[in-house]
Protein backbone atom coordinates (compact mmCIF):
# COMPACT_ATOMS: atom_id res chain seq x y z
CA UNK A 1 0.00 0.00 0.00
CA UNK A 2 1.24 3.46 -0.84
CA UNK A 3 2.13 5.98 1.84
CA UNK A 4 -0.81 8.13 0.81
CA UNK A 5 -3.21 5.18 1.04
CA UNK A 6 -1.76 4.19 4.41
CA UNK A 7 -2.24 7.71 5.78
CA UNK A 8 -5.82 7.77 4.54
CA UNK A 9 -6.57 4.48 6.32
CA UNK A 10 -5.00 5.75 9.53
CA UNK A 11 -7.25 8.82 9.34
CA UNK A 12 -10.35 6.61 9.45
CA UNK A 13 -8.94 4.20 12.02
CA UNK A 14 -11.53 3.31 14.68
CA UNK A 15 -10.90 4.11 18.31
CA UNK A 16 -10.71 0.43 19.23
CA UNK A 17 -8.77 -2.53 17.84
CA UNK A 18 -10.01 -3.18 14.30
CA UNK A 19 -9.18 -6.89 14.41
CA UNK A 20 -12.53 -7.75 15.98
CA UNK A 21 -14.31 -5.79 13.26
CA UNK A 22 -12.42 -7.96 10.79
CA UNK A 23 -13.62 -11.10 12.59
CA UNK A 24 -17.22 -9.92 12.23
CA UNK A 25 -16.88 -8.91 8.58
CA UNK A 26 -15.00 -12.09 7.65
CA UNK A 27 -17.71 -14.14 9.39
CA UNK A 28 -20.37 -12.47 7.23
CA UNK A 29 -18.34 -13.25 4.10
CA UNK A 30 -18.08 -16.85 5.28
CA UNK A 31 -21.85 -17.09 5.75
CA UNK A 32 -22.45 -15.65 2.29
CA UNK A 33 -20.46 -18.50 0.72
CA UNK A 34 -23.38 -20.76 1.71
CA UNK A 35 -24.94 -21.11 -1.78
CA UNK A 36 -21.63 -22.50 -3.02
CA UNK A 37 -21.18 -24.89 -0.11
CA UNK A 38 -22.61 -28.43 0.08
CA UNK A 39 -25.10 -27.24 2.70
CA UNK A 40 -26.60 -24.84 0.15
CA UNK A 41 -26.35 -27.05 -2.92
CA UNK A 42 -28.11 -29.91 -1.11
CA UNK A 43 -31.37 -27.94 -1.07
CA UNK A 44 -31.36 -27.83 -4.88
CA UNK A 45 -30.51 -31.50 -5.44
CA UNK A 46 -34.07 -32.78 -5.92
CA UNK A 47 -35.05 -29.74 -8.03
CA UNK A 48 -32.01 -30.15 -10.27
CA UNK A 49 -32.91 -33.80 -10.72
CA UNK A 50 -36.51 -33.15 -11.75
CA UNK A 51 -35.86 -29.88 -13.58
CA UNK A 52 -32.99 -31.20 -15.69
CA UNK A 53 -34.12 -34.83 -15.87
CA UNK A 54 -30.97 -36.17 -14.21
CA UNK A 55 -30.44 -39.01 -11.75
CA UNK A 56 -28.84 -38.58 -8.32
CA UNK A 57 -25.71 -40.30 -9.60
CA UNK A 58 -25.51 -37.96 -12.61
CA UNK A 59 -25.81 -34.90 -10.37
CA UNK A 60 -23.23 -36.31 -7.94
CA UNK A 61 -20.89 -37.02 -10.87
CA UNK A 62 -21.27 -33.44 -12.15
CA UNK A 63 -20.58 -32.25 -8.62
CA UNK A 64 -17.47 -34.45 -8.51
CA UNK A 65 -16.05 -33.21 -11.82
CA UNK A 66 -16.84 -29.55 -11.16
CA UNK A 67 -15.37 -29.67 -7.68
CA UNK A 68 -12.28 -31.58 -8.85
CA UNK A 69 -11.51 -28.94 -11.47
CA UNK A 70 -12.08 -26.22 -8.87
CA UNK A 71 -9.70 -27.91 -6.45
CA UNK A 72 -6.84 -27.75 -8.96
CA UNK A 73 -6.94 -23.95 -8.95
CA UNK A 74 -6.78 -23.50 -5.18
CA UNK A 75 -2.95 -23.43 -4.79
CA UNK A 76 -2.55 -20.73 -7.47
CA UNK A 77 -5.44 -18.80 -5.94
CA UNK A 78 -3.70 -18.66 -2.57
CA UNK A 79 -0.52 -17.28 -4.09
CA UNK A 80 -2.57 -14.66 -5.97
CA UNK A 81 -4.31 -13.58 -2.74
CA UNK A 82 -0.91 -13.16 -1.05
CA UNK A 83 0.18 -10.97 -3.95
CA UNK A 84 -2.83 -8.64 -4.45
CA UNK A 85 -4.09 -8.46 -0.86
CA UNK A 86 -7.27 -9.55 0.91
CA UNK A 87 -9.36 -6.47 0.11
CA UNK A 88 -8.90 -6.47 -3.66
CA UNK A 89 -9.05 -10.26 -3.91
CA UNK A 90 -12.32 -10.56 -1.97
CA UNK A 91 -14.05 -7.81 -3.99
CA UNK A 92 -13.01 -9.37 -7.29
CA UNK A 93 -14.02 -12.87 -6.22
CA UNK A 94 -17.37 -11.59 -4.95
CA UNK A 95 -18.28 -10.27 -8.40
CA UNK A 96 -17.27 -13.53 -10.09
CA UNK A 97 -19.18 -15.59 -7.49
CA UNK A 98 -22.33 -13.61 -8.25
CA UNK A 99 -21.88 -14.35 -11.97
CA UNK A 100 -21.44 -18.08 -11.23
CA UNK A 101 -24.64 -18.16 -9.15
CA UNK A 102 -26.53 -16.36 -11.93
CA UNK A 103 -25.27 -19.04 -14.33
CA UNK A 104 -26.92 -21.70 -12.12
CA UNK A 105 -30.31 -20.10 -12.88
CA UNK A 106 -29.89 -20.77 -16.61
CA UNK A 107 -28.86 -24.43 -16.62
CA UNK A 108 -29.74 -26.84 -19.42
CA UNK A 109 -28.12 -30.27 -19.31
CA UNK A 110 -25.36 -31.97 -17.37
CA UNK A 111 -22.47 -30.14 -19.08
CA UNK A 112 -23.71 -26.70 -18.02
CA UNK A 113 -24.47 -28.10 -14.56
CA UNK A 114 -20.86 -29.30 -14.26
CA UNK A 115 -19.58 -25.87 -15.31
CA UNK A 116 -21.91 -24.25 -12.78
CA UNK A 117 -20.73 -26.55 -10.00
CA UNK A 118 -17.14 -25.68 -10.88
CA UNK A 119 -17.87 -21.97 -10.54
CA UNK A 120 -19.77 -21.98 -7.27
CA UNK A 121 -17.49 -24.56 -5.65
CA UNK A 122 -14.29 -22.76 -6.65
CA UNK A 123 -15.58 -19.40 -5.47
CA UNK A 124 -17.85 -20.40 -2.57
CA UNK A 125 -16.21 -23.29 -0.80
CA UNK A 126 -12.74 -22.37 -2.03
CA UNK A 127 -11.86 -18.77 -2.82
CA UNK A 128 -14.01 -16.66 -0.50
CA UNK A 129 -13.61 -19.12 2.37
CA UNK A 130 -9.84 -18.78 1.96
CA UNK A 131 -9.83 -14.97 1.90
CA UNK A 132 -12.11 -14.70 4.94
CA UNK A 133 -9.80 -16.93 7.00
CA UNK A 134 -6.60 -15.21 5.90
CA UNK A 135 -8.20 -11.82 6.60
CA UNK A 136 -8.58 -12.71 10.29
CA UNK A 137 -5.22 -14.45 10.62
CA UNK A 138 -3.34 -11.29 9.67
CA UNK A 139 -4.81 -9.40 12.64
CA UNK A 140 -4.00 -11.80 15.47
CA UNK A 141 -1.07 -13.68 16.95
CA UNK A 142 -1.45 -14.55 20.64
CA UNK A 143 -5.25 -14.71 20.38
CA UNK A 144 -5.38 -16.10 16.86
CA UNK A 145 -6.85 -19.44 17.91
CA UNK A 146 -9.72 -17.82 19.78
CA UNK A 147 -10.35 -15.27 17.00
CA UNK A 148 -10.48 -18.01 14.36
CA UNK A 149 -12.75 -20.05 16.61
CA UNK A 150 -15.16 -17.12 16.87
CA UNK A 151 -15.06 -16.60 13.11
CA UNK A 152 -15.64 -20.30 12.43
CA UNK A 153 -18.51 -20.51 14.91
CA UNK A 154 -20.31 -17.44 13.60
CA UNK A 155 -19.78 -18.54 9.99
CA UNK A 156 -21.13 -22.05 10.39
CA UNK A 157 -23.84 -20.92 12.76
CA UNK A 158 -25.09 -18.37 10.26
CA UNK A 159 -24.59 -20.73 7.35
CA UNK A 160 -27.02 -23.21 8.88
CA UNK A 161 -29.78 -20.71 8.12
CA UNK A 162 -28.79 -20.57 4.42
CA UNK A 163 -30.52 -23.83 3.35
CA UNK A 164 -33.72 -22.75 5.10
CA UNK A 165 -33.67 -19.39 3.29
CA UNK A 166 -32.89 -21.06 -0.02
CA UNK A 167 -35.71 -23.57 0.51
CA UNK A 168 -38.13 -20.69 1.16
CA UNK A 169 -36.87 -18.90 -1.97
CA UNK A 170 -37.38 -22.05 -4.05
CA UNK A 171 -40.89 -22.46 -2.69
CA UNK A 172 -41.75 -18.81 -3.41
CA UNK A 173 -40.03 -18.23 -6.78
CA UNK A 174 -38.83 -21.59 -8.11
CA UNK A 175 -35.32 -23.01 -8.10
CA UNK A 176 -33.99 -20.96 -11.03
CA UNK A 177 -35.03 -17.63 -9.54
CA UNK A 178 -33.68 -18.74 -6.14
CA UNK A 179 -30.19 -19.02 -7.69
CA UNK A 180 -30.62 -15.57 -9.25
CA UNK A 181 -31.72 -14.08 -5.92
CA UNK A 182 -28.60 -15.53 -4.28
CA UNK A 183 -26.44 -13.89 -6.98
CA UNK A 184 -27.99 -10.49 -6.31
CA UNK A 185 -27.48 -10.84 -2.56
CA UNK A 186 -23.80 -11.72 -3.04
CA UNK A 187 -23.20 -8.77 -5.36
CA UNK A 188 -24.83 -6.32 -2.95
CA UNK A 189 -23.06 -7.58 0.18
CA UNK A 190 -19.67 -9.21 -0.45
CA UNK A 191 -18.29 -6.49 -2.72
CA UNK A 192 -19.14 -3.52 -0.43
CA UNK A 193 -17.86 -5.37 2.65
CA UNK A 194 -14.55 -6.04 0.91
CA UNK A 195 -14.10 -2.56 -0.53
CA UNK A 196 -15.25 -0.50 2.45
CA UNK A 197 -14.73 -2.82 5.43
CA UNK A 198 -11.69 -5.03 4.87
CA UNK A 199 -8.22 -3.73 5.82
CA UNK A 200 -5.36 -5.99 4.75
CA UNK A 201 -3.08 -5.67 7.79
CA UNK A 202 -2.98 -3.89 11.17
CA UNK A 203 -0.14 -1.56 10.19
CA UNK A 204 -2.38 -0.13 7.45
CA UNK A 205 -4.28 1.50 10.33
CA UNK A 206 -1.28 2.14 12.51
CA UNK A 207 -2.28 -0.75 14.79
CA UNK A 208 -0.57 -3.94 15.94
CA UNK A 209 -1.66 -7.57 15.99
CA UNK A 210 -3.94 -8.44 18.92
CA UNK A 211 -4.35 -4.71 19.57
CA UNK A 212 -1.04 -4.91 21.48
CA UNK A 213 -2.95 -5.75 24.68
CA UNK A 214 -4.03 -9.32 24.25
CA UNK A 215 -2.65 -10.66 27.47
CA UNK A 216 -0.48 -13.73 27.86
CA UNK A 217 -1.54 -17.03 26.36
CA UNK A 218 -0.29 -20.30 27.73
CA UNK A 219 0.95 -21.77 24.46
CA UNK A 220 2.04 -18.87 22.26
CA UNK A 221 5.40 -17.21 22.34
CA UNK A 222 5.36 -14.78 19.44
CA UNK A 223 4.91 -14.86 15.71
CA UNK A 224 5.91 -18.08 13.99
CA UNK A 225 8.56 -17.69 11.32
CA UNK A 226 6.92 -17.42 7.91
CA UNK A 227 7.90 -20.33 5.68
CA UNK A 228 7.03 -20.88 1.99
CA UNK A 229 4.56 -23.56 0.96
CA UNK A 230 7.30 -25.88 -0.30
CA UNK A 231 8.89 -25.94 3.15
CA UNK A 232 5.56 -26.36 4.94
CA UNK A 233 4.79 -29.38 2.77
CA UNK A 234 7.94 -31.10 4.01
CA UNK A 235 6.65 -31.15 7.60
CA UNK A 236 4.73 -33.89 9.36
CA UNK A 237 2.32 -31.40 10.92
CA UNK A 238 1.09 -30.20 7.52
CA UNK A 239 0.26 -33.70 6.31
CA UNK A 240 -1.48 -34.67 9.53
CA UNK A 241 -3.68 -31.58 9.15
CA UNK A 242 -4.19 -32.55 5.50
CA UNK A 243 -5.34 -36.06 6.44
CA UNK A 244 -7.78 -34.73 9.03
CA UNK A 245 -9.06 -32.15 6.54
CA UNK A 246 -9.54 -34.52 3.60
CA UNK A 247 -11.39 -37.18 5.62
CA UNK A 248 -13.60 -34.55 7.24
CA UNK A 249 -14.31 -32.80 3.94
CA UNK A 250 -15.12 -36.02 2.09
CA UNK A 251 -17.42 -37.44 4.75
CA UNK A 252 -18.94 -34.12 5.79
CA UNK A 253 -19.84 -33.31 2.19
CA UNK A 254 -21.38 -36.74 1.70
CA UNK A 255 -23.49 -36.41 4.84
CA UNK A 256 -24.64 -32.87 4.06
CA UNK A 257 -25.27 -33.41 0.34
CA UNK A 258 -27.38 -36.49 1.09
CA UNK A 259 -29.02 -35.23 4.27
CA UNK A 260 -32.48 -35.57 2.74
CA UNK A 261 -31.68 -39.16 1.72
CA UNK A 262 -30.18 -40.17 5.08
CA UNK A 263 -33.03 -38.72 7.12
CA UNK A 264 -35.58 -39.63 4.46
CA UNK A 265 -34.81 -43.30 5.12
CA UNK A 266 -36.29 -42.87 8.60
CA UNK A 267 -39.31 -40.85 7.49
CA UNK A 268 -38.18 -37.21 7.29
CA UNK A 269 -39.50 -34.99 4.48
CA UNK A 270 -37.17 -32.74 2.48
CA UNK A 271 -38.24 -29.64 4.41
CA UNK A 272 -37.81 -31.44 7.74
CA UNK A 273 -34.35 -32.62 6.70
CA UNK A 274 -33.40 -29.04 5.71
CA UNK A 275 -34.67 -27.74 9.07
CA UNK A 276 -32.34 -30.15 10.86
CA UNK A 277 -29.43 -28.03 9.64
CA UNK A 278 -30.45 -25.47 12.26
CA UNK A 279 -29.37 -27.55 15.30
CA UNK A 280 -26.12 -28.11 13.44
CA UNK A 281 -25.42 -24.42 14.06
CA UNK A 282 -25.25 -25.04 17.80
CA UNK A 283 -22.67 -27.76 17.24
CA UNK A 284 -20.52 -25.59 14.99
CA UNK A 285 -20.50 -22.78 17.55
CA UNK A 286 -19.39 -25.14 20.31
CA UNK A 287 -16.83 -26.92 18.11
CA UNK A 288 -15.35 -23.77 16.61
CA UNK A 289 -15.07 -21.84 19.87
CA UNK A 290 -13.76 -24.83 21.83
CA UNK A 291 -11.04 -25.79 19.36
CA UNK A 292 -10.12 -22.16 18.73
CA UNK A 293 -9.69 -21.58 22.47
CA UNK A 294 -7.80 -24.84 22.99
CA UNK A 295 -5.48 -24.15 20.02
CA UNK A 296 -3.81 -21.42 22.10
CA UNK A 297 -3.13 -23.82 24.97
CA UNK A 298 -1.03 -26.82 25.94
CA UNK A 299 -3.63 -29.35 24.74
CA UNK A 300 -3.00 -28.26 21.14
CA UNK A 301 -0.96 -31.36 20.10
CA UNK A 302 -4.01 -33.56 20.78
CA UNK A 303 -6.48 -31.52 18.74
CA UNK A 304 -5.95 -33.18 15.31
CA UNK A 305 -6.60 -36.66 16.73
CA UNK A 306 -9.59 -35.48 18.77
CA UNK A 307 -11.10 -33.64 15.79
CA UNK A 308 -10.80 -36.71 13.60
CA UNK A 309 -12.42 -38.82 16.33
CA UNK A 310 -15.38 -36.41 16.29
CA UNK A 311 -15.78 -37.02 12.55
CA UNK A 312 -15.82 -40.78 13.19
CA UNK A 313 -18.53 -40.38 15.83
CA UNK A 314 -20.57 -38.31 13.36
CA UNK A 315 -20.53 -40.92 10.59
CA UNK A 316 -21.42 -43.65 13.08
CA UNK A 317 -24.38 -41.69 14.39
CA UNK A 318 -25.48 -40.88 10.84
CA UNK A 319 -26.01 -44.57 10.20
CA UNK A 320 -27.47 -45.61 13.53
CA UNK A 321 -29.97 -42.90 14.53
CA UNK A 322 -33.69 -43.61 14.58
CA UNK A 323 -35.42 -41.61 17.34
CA UNK A 324 -35.74 -37.82 17.21
CA UNK A 325 -33.33 -37.45 20.14
CA UNK A 326 -30.76 -39.58 18.35
CA UNK A 327 -31.17 -37.58 15.13
CA UNK A 328 -30.75 -34.38 17.11
CA UNK A 329 -27.56 -35.77 18.62
CA UNK A 330 -26.33 -36.66 15.12
CA UNK A 331 -26.90 -33.22 13.58
CA UNK A 332 -25.33 -31.55 16.62
CA UNK A 333 -22.28 -33.81 16.28
CA UNK A 334 -22.14 -33.02 12.56
CA UNK A 335 -21.86 -29.34 13.40
CA UNK A 336 -19.39 -29.99 16.22
CA UNK A 337 -17.00 -31.91 13.95
CA UNK A 338 -17.29 -29.37 11.11
CA UNK A 339 -16.61 -26.46 13.44
CA UNK A 340 -13.73 -28.27 15.12
CA UNK A 341 -11.85 -29.16 11.92
CA UNK A 342 -12.36 -25.73 10.37
CA UNK A 343 -11.12 -23.94 13.50
CA UNK A 344 -8.25 -26.43 13.77
CA UNK A 345 -6.83 -25.51 10.37
CA UNK A 346 -7.53 -21.80 10.63
CA UNK A 347 -5.75 -21.65 14.00
CA UNK A 348 -2.81 -24.01 13.50
CA UNK A 349 -1.64 -23.11 9.99
CA UNK A 350 -0.56 -19.54 10.90
CA UNK A 351 0.69 -20.71 14.31
CA UNK A 352 2.99 -23.28 12.70
CA UNK A 353 3.98 -21.59 9.45
CA UNK A 354 3.49 -17.84 9.98
CA UNK A 355 1.37 -15.48 7.88
CA UNK A 356 3.81 -14.41 5.16
CA UNK A 357 2.82 -17.25 2.80
CA UNK A 358 -0.46 -18.14 4.51
CA UNK A 359 -2.59 -17.65 1.40
CA UNK A 360 -0.45 -20.05 -0.60
CA UNK A 361 -0.34 -22.68 2.18
CA UNK A 362 -4.05 -22.35 2.92
CA UNK A 363 -4.76 -22.53 -0.80
CA UNK A 364 -2.96 -25.87 -1.14
CA UNK A 365 -4.72 -27.29 1.91
CA UNK A 366 -7.93 -25.94 0.40
CA UNK A 367 -7.11 -27.83 -2.79
CA UNK A 368 -6.86 -31.06 -0.80
CA UNK A 369 -10.05 -30.22 1.09
CA UNK A 370 -12.01 -29.51 -2.08
CA UNK A 371 -10.56 -32.67 -3.62
CA UNK A 372 -11.97 -34.69 -0.74
CA UNK A 373 -15.24 -32.79 -0.93
CA UNK A 374 -15.56 -33.53 -4.64
CA UNK A 375 -15.54 -37.26 -3.94
CA UNK A 376 -17.94 -37.15 -0.98
CA UNK A 377 -21.31 -36.88 -2.73
CA UNK A 378 -20.54 -39.57 -5.32
CA UNK A 379 -18.91 -41.85 -2.71
CA UNK A 380 -22.14 -41.88 -0.71
CA UNK A 381 -24.23 -42.40 -3.87
CA UNK A 382 -22.13 -45.39 -4.90
CA UNK A 383 -22.00 -46.62 -1.31
CA UNK A 384 -25.79 -46.67 -1.14
CA UNK A 385 -25.80 -49.05 -4.09
CA UNK A 386 -23.19 -51.30 -2.50
CA UNK A 387 -24.54 -51.31 1.07
CA UNK A 388 -28.23 -50.93 0.23
CA UNK A 389 -28.92 -47.47 1.72
CA UNK A 390 -27.29 -44.22 2.77
CA UNK A 391 -27.37 -44.94 6.51
CA UNK A 392 -25.37 -48.15 6.12
CA UNK A 393 -22.92 -46.25 3.92
CA UNK A 394 -22.39 -43.68 6.66
CA UNK A 395 -21.63 -46.42 9.20
CA UNK A 396 -19.23 -48.16 6.81
CA UNK A 397 -17.19 -44.99 6.34
CA UNK A 398 -16.56 -44.63 10.08
CA UNK A 399 -13.26 -46.50 9.79
CA UNK A 400 -11.53 -43.75 7.74
CA UNK A 401 -11.42 -40.95 10.35
CA UNK A 402 -10.59 -43.53 13.04
CA UNK A 403 -7.46 -44.48 11.09
CA UNK A 404 -6.51 -40.80 10.76
CA UNK A 405 -7.01 -40.25 14.50
CA UNK A 406 -4.82 -43.28 15.29
CA UNK A 407 -2.04 -41.90 13.06
CA UNK A 408 -2.31 -38.40 14.53
CA UNK A 409 -1.74 -39.54 18.12
CA UNK A 410 1.94 -40.56 17.79
CA UNK A 411 2.56 -37.48 15.62
CA UNK A 412 1.23 -35.05 18.20
CA UNK A 413 4.74 -33.75 19.00
CA UNK A 414 4.77 -32.12 15.55
CA UNK A 415 2.25 -29.59 16.84
CA UNK A 416 4.52 -28.28 19.56
CA UNK A 417 5.63 -24.75 18.68
CA UNK A 418 8.77 -24.91 16.58
CA UNK A 419 8.55 -28.66 15.92
CA UNK A 420 6.31 -28.80 12.83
Amino acid sequence: MSRKGSDRNRARSPSGFYGWYMVGLASVIGILTGPGQSIGVSVFREHLSSGLGLSDSAIASAYLVGTLIASGLQPKLGAWVDRVGIRRATATLGVIFAVALAHMSMLHGVVWLTIGFFGIRFLGQGALSLTSNVAVAHWFNLRRGFAMGVKTSVTFGGMSVVPVLLALAIEAWGWRHAWLAAAIVILLTVVPIALFGFIDRPDDLGQMTDGDNSGTQVFSSGNAKSVPRSEAMRTGSFWILAAVTVSSSLLGTGLIFHQSNILGEIGYSNSEAAAMFLPTAVGTIVGGLSVGWLADRVIRPWLPACSSALVAMTTFLGGSTISFKAVLCYVLMLGLSMGAVSALNASLLPALFGVGYLGSITGFLGFLSVLGSSIGALAFSLGSEVFGDYRSTSTAFTFAPLVVAAIAVPYRRHFLLGSR
